[in-house]
């Protein structure tokens, strides 16, 4: 099978590659791992398209990733306006569980790192009991300040696949930072993504993920993230401007 590069689209200056399916985009990092291709892969959605154009040490991390999934609906919806074009979503916690279940099927080692340790601890015996046969060969919370002991237990354990939840964007510079020292063939930050397989927060009903609402029910549900959230109008602002300077002069 020859391996084909995912297309792209630019949103605000950074690249967000477009998977029609998450079957086709399991099926790319299969491919790679079965060639050897060391892969890095970050969830695009406007809060980090938003740090991204204001931090050029961010943006320059994002853009060395090998793939950039459409994790939010923002990123869909910039598409459409931009340049007309509809980019499937492919969220991160999605992409993470099918990956999960891939690992299971063909005797993949993964690696789980961040979050606390009972976050962790909680999350790795979930994943274990929903995909039977599936090989954890390591696990590490998130609370750690030297991380060469880290990477060292990364390499011992063999895994193929490291799964980083220590939010956004630290976790996508230890990534950017320590990939090279490691031996995994996949890498990706998953955020918040233990948080929901622990038990320890609840994932947007059905309804709110069906319409990409997910930012709505967490802000609904903890309004402190309210904050955050600022970042969303933002994006909008910087999408219609530029929307606006590319318009044709009559």
């Amino acid at each position: 099978m020859q391996e084909l590069a995912p297309d792209s689209v630019s949103v605000l200056g950074m690249k967000v590659s477009v998977f029609q399916s998450y079957d086709v985009a399991v099926a790319f990092v299969n491919e790679r791992i079965r060639r050897g291709k060391k892969t890095f892969c970050v969830a695009m959605n406007p809060e980090k398209v938003y740090k991204a154009t204001r931090n050029p040490q961010l943006q320059t991390v994002l853009s060395s990733a090998d793939m950039r999934i459409c994790d939010g609906i923002g990123i869909s919806l910039a598409s459409m306006l931009l340049h007309r074009q509809y980019i499937p979503r492919c969220t991160g916690i999605d992409l993470f569980l099918k990956l999960v279940r891939l690992c299971a099927e063909q005797n993949l080692k993964i690696f789980v790192l961040g979050a606390s340790p009972e976050v962790n601890q909680a999350g790795c015996i979930s994943l274990l009991k929903s995909y039977p046969g599936l090989q954890i060969a390591g696990q590490h919370h998130g609370y750690f300040e030297d991380s060469q002991p880290i990477i060292e237990s990364i390499r011992q354990s063999g895994a193929d696949l490291l799964f980083v939840a220590m939010g956004s964007p630290r976790q996508e510079f230890w990534i950017a930072e320590h990939l090279p020292e490691l031996s995994v063939s996949f890498c990706m930050g998953i955020g918040g993504s233990l948080d929901v397989v622990s038990g320890s927060a609840k994932r947007a009903p059905a309804a709110f993920r069906a319409l990409g609402a997910e930012w709505l029910y967490r802000l609904l549900s903890q309004p402190g993230r309210l904050r955050r959230q600022a970042a969303l109008p933002v994006f909008a602002y910087d999408v219609l401007k530029s929307l606006w300077q590319a318009r044709p002069i009559s």
